[in-house]
């Protein structure tokens, strides 16, 4: 059973207000779809990561943001390298982590 089959996604919960904000009526939705207008219901429903990935397409919304809502930045990790000469004494940095630790020792 995959994630998707146990939860309601973010487009399931709020496809209409996502639609609205679209400025896309439902029959409009259905339309660029593929799909009959009757059954608009059942698409907004579906957890078919194949047919998300359509209607990610046509809303232009990032398929991260129809499953889960916001999207969920990653926590960006600068890359750190060089040299900082401390009193005359050179310290090699190579990450953040290291960057930190000479800080917070001098």
């Amino acid at each position: 059973m995959s994630v998707l089959d146990s939860t309601k996604t973010y487009f399931e919960e709020h496809g209409e207000e996502m639609l609205a904000a679209a400025n896309m009526s439902k029959a409009q939705f259905a339309k660029a779809m593929g799909v009959l207008p009757q059954n608009i219901n059942k698409l907004i429903a579906t957890k078919n990561i194949l047919i998300l990935t359509k209607v990610s397409s046509v809303l232009n919304v990032p398929l991260q943001v129809l499953i889960n809502g916001e999207e969920q930045q990653e926590e960006k990790q600068t890359e750190i390298y060089g040299c900082i000469y401390i009193n005359g004494k050179p310290h090699i940095i190579n990450t953040r982590e290291e960057l930190e630790t000479l800080l917070n020792e001098h």
